[in-house]
C-alpha cells in the first residue's frame, strides 16, 4: 500500500536539497556599491560611463571588475577599482549549479567608499611658503568668482590648503 504523503513529501524534500545552498538566491547576481565624496556633487563614471552625482548607490553584477571615476571641477580626478573577491560560498566544499558563473561567490571589495577630492591647484615653488599658499588661495578665489565652485567647495579647498602649509 503506498503512503499518499510520500510523493508531495519527496518532493519538498528534494527541493529543500536543491535550493539549501543556492548562493544566487541568497546574494544574487549583483551587489549594491555606495559611492560618497568630500566634497559631495562629484561626477560619477563606472567604466567611464556617467551614472549621477556624489553620494549614489549602485548595483554592479558580481563577476566583473569595475572602475569608478570621480570627477569635480577645481578638484582632481580620482579612481577606485572595485574587484570581485571571493565570499563565504567560495570556501564551501561542494560547488555546484551555476553559482560561480553568476557571480554569487564573490563580493565586491570595496562595497563602501568615501573618496576625499584634492584639490587641482597647479604645483609651485617659489621658495616662500607664505606666497605659494596665498597664490593658491587667489586662484581657489578665481574659481569661486567665476562660478566654475560652489561656495561649499571653495571653503574646502581653502581649508585643504591651509592644512598643508601648516604642516
Amino acid at each position: 500500500m503506498k503512503s499518499p504523503l510520500l510523493a508531495p513529501a519527496f518532493l519538498v524534500g528534494l527541493i529543500l536539497l536543491v535550493f539549501s545552498g543556492c548562493a544566487v538566491v541568497d546574494k544574487g547576481r549583483t551587489q549594491t556599491v555606495v559611492v560618497r565624496s568630500v566634497p559631495e556633487g562629484a561626477t560619477g563614471l563606472i567604466n567611464g560611463i556617467p551614472v549621477g552625482k556624489t553620494p549614489f548607490k549602485i548595483k554592479l553584477s558580481r563577476i566583473s571588475a569595475a572602475t569608478i571615476e570621480l570627477r569635480k571641477t577645481g578638484f582632481e580626478n580620482a579612481q577606485v577599482v572595485v574587484l570581485p573577491v571571493a565570499n563565504e560560498y567560495n570556501k564551501h566544499f561542494l560547488r555546484w549549479g551555476v553559482d560561480y558563473d553568476l557571480g554569487a561567490m564573490t563580493d565586491l571589495t570595496p562595497s563602501e567608499m568615501n573618496i576625499a577630492l584634492r584639490p587641482a591647484l597647479a604645483e609651485e615653488d617659489h621658495g616662500d611658503s607664505f606666497q605659494e599658499m596665498n597664490n593658491r588661495v587667489l586662484k581657489a578665489d578665481a574659481m569661486l568668482a567665476a562660478k566654475q565652485i560652489s561656495p561649499q567647495d571653495h571653503k574646502y579647498i581653502v581649508d585643504q590648503i591651509v592644512q598643508y602649509y601648516a604642516r
